[in-house]
């Protein structure tokens, strides 16, 4: 749902489709998304990337938040253009995976062991050559920091047994948790191994095995130029500029006015204000998951389920999601659809939200709550009221939230707005400062599993003042069964028994509605073809079309 751990403006990188198991034996070809033979040498093009940062210093620490490594769409704690993963998930073409500084991995032990053989040849900006002890290294800091392992990773331990070879163990089966154990940027051991403390590491002259390296860094924007000795065929591209935005309209203006040749923010009204302005222009926003209204279930009167009852039933999701020309939330599951038809329950097939609002005023008044004069409705005393929380820089949550205002005073709730900086959202979200908000911070998701682990997971809480160091469970959802089916799925070892678990906690979100599924979202890639061509669309979506660098190594300068 929306900012990753750190900072992109809503829609960029989120949770992504929640689909079929990975290959465990990551058998999709490297070439599948590497750029033709013919692109190893020339290439001259400046493509100019829009990006969104309230404030940007020159700190490029991959674990830390609000960085500048944010402002090239790059989530806390994830492998980018200079820091560089284990393998490239894909939330587009979902299941196409791509081998990254890993060729292939196959899990053993009843899925308590990963091994995972590497790339050759791969070497660090400095020149020094990449090998396993550099993996063994990253996944260690880790584990000894758990500050900085934002991605949950669990290991018991990671040995080198060759130099290009690396062996996970894990204390349970953890095959459900692959995305976060490969999606680490691996650092390198010889310049970290000298850091004192890596929670408090700048990292202003980052040496990554990247396609990219920093050149030129100003407080308004910076240069990053391909690494020439890359280990794959190197970008045709020759350089990459980010420039910071204050807001999505700032980035909009960008990129309709042609200052700008790719982006991903959203655009309102995109058929008028940017297709129509020029035939280079392209804008796409793959579906990527679900969004709502989410509580915090600490804080009266959304800790009353009757309330949360009486919101699902009074909002028109439809015009919510069309006010930034999103599609309705359908299943009560909150799964999107139809992408996850195969992961419902049997007794939630095809039950989908329908807007009640009589049924939204009987649930009101039946537990208990009583129309005053004021047309809210009040109970003990307490009108029914709350705020939500968000970024003001998100133009798009904004036009959202407006829309449900009307919806909550029709039915009697009053929805008050608190925005905040991009900077500070992470840190009342996870300390459970905020009633409630929209945009869920946590990365892409691949399986159904993954989407309730990271946003309902009980054994995830954590009490209000103490942040979350994974941003899962914001809203403090705590059911004792739920945990229990959370601690069972790992332990299962057939397809049949993980769906068996997967509709009790199914069951356990449409009966408690721990949040508020009100429309599908995608991740938004605004681009121009003047410059370059090789951008995913919707005939050939070979992955996100948000700025990242499996997109920016098929890119041909026109």
């Amino acid at each position: 749902m929306t900012t990753s751990q750190s900072p992109l403006a809503s829609g960029m990188t989120r949770r992504g489709l929640l689909a079929t198991a990975l290959a465990g034996a990551g058998a999709v070809a490297l070439s599948a998304c590497q750029p033709s033979a013919g692109g190893s040498a020339g290439g001259s093009a400046t493509l100019t990337v829009a990006g969104q940062s309230d404030n940007l210093t020159k700190v490029f620490n991959p674990y830390l938040a609000n960085t500048a490594q944010g402002l090239t769409y790059t989530s806390q704690g994830s492998g980018g253009f200079i820091y560089e993963p284990l393998v490239q998930i894909n939330t587009v073409d979902i299941g196409h995976d791509i081998p990254w500084l890993a060729k292939s991995w196959r899990w053993s032990n009843g899925n308590k062991t990963l091994t995972m053989d590497l790339q050759s040849g791969v070497k660090w900006t400095d020149g020094q050559p990449f090998s396993a002890d550099d993996v063994v290294f990253t996944y260690t800091m880790l584990k000894k920091n758990p500050g900085l392992n934002l991605l949950g990773v669990d290991i018991s331990s990671v040995t080198a047994p060759s130099p290009t070879q690396v062996v996970f163990s894990f204390p349970q089966p953890s095959e459900q948790f692959f995305t976060n154990v490969v999606s680490a940027p691996i650092v390198s051991q010889h310049i970290w191994s000298k850091v004192k403390d890596p929670t408090k590491y700048t990292d202003d002259s980052p040496v990554g095995t990247g396609p990219f390296k920093l050149d030129q860094f100003s407080p308004q924007s910076f240069t990053l130029v391909r690494n020439e000795d890359y280990w794959q065929p190197k970008a045709q591209i020759k350089t990459l500029r980010f420039v910071a935005y204050k807001d999505n309209e700032a980035m909009t203006n960008a990129l309709v006015q042609g200052q700008a040749d790719w982006g991903g923010t959203y655009i309102a009204n995109a058929d008028k204000t940017y297709l129509s302005r020029s035939k280079h222009n392209n804008y796409w926003a793959p579906l990527a998951g679900t969004d709502g209204l989410i509580p915090n279930l600490e804080r009266w009167p959304l800790s009353d389920i009757a309330v949360r009852r009486a919101i699902s039933y009074g909002v028109n999701r439809k015009q919510v999601g069309a006010a930034t020309a999103s599609p309705q939330a359908t299943s009560v599951t909150g799964l999107p659809m139809p992408a996850y038809t195969s992961s419902i329950a049997p007794q939630y097939k095809g039950v989908d939200f329908v807007q009640d609002v009589d049924k939204a005023h009987k649930t009101l008044t039946d537990a208990g709550y009583s129309k005053g004069g004021d047309g809210y409705y009040s109970k003990g005393g307490r009108r029914v009221e709350f705020s939500i929380t968000f970024p003001s820089a998100y133009t798009d949550i904004a036009s959202r939230v407006q829309v449900l205002v009307s919806q909550l005073k029709d039915i009697g709730i009053k929805l008050s707005i608190d925005t905040t900086t991009v900077t500070d959202i992470n840190t009342r979200t996870g300390k459970g400062d905020f009633d409630s908000t929209m945009g869920y911070p946590v990365n892409s998701a691949p399986r159904a599993y993954s989407y309730y682990n990271d946003t309902i997971n009980p054994n995830l809480y954590y009490p209000i003042g103490k942040a979350t160091p994974t941003f899962q469970n914001i809203e403090r959802f705590r059911n004792a069964e739920a945990a229990a089916l959370f601690k069972q799925y790992p332990k299962a070892t057939t397809d049949a028994e993980r769906q068996q678990i997967l509709n009790g906690i199914e069951r356990i979100f449409v009966d408690n509605l721990p949040w508020i599924p009100m429309f599908y979202w995608g991740s938004y890639g605004n681009w121009s073809t003047a410059k370059a061509t090789g951008f995913p669309s919707p005939d050939n979506p070979y992955f996100s079309p948000v700025p990242n660098p499996v997109v920016a190594l098929r890119l041909k300068p026109v």
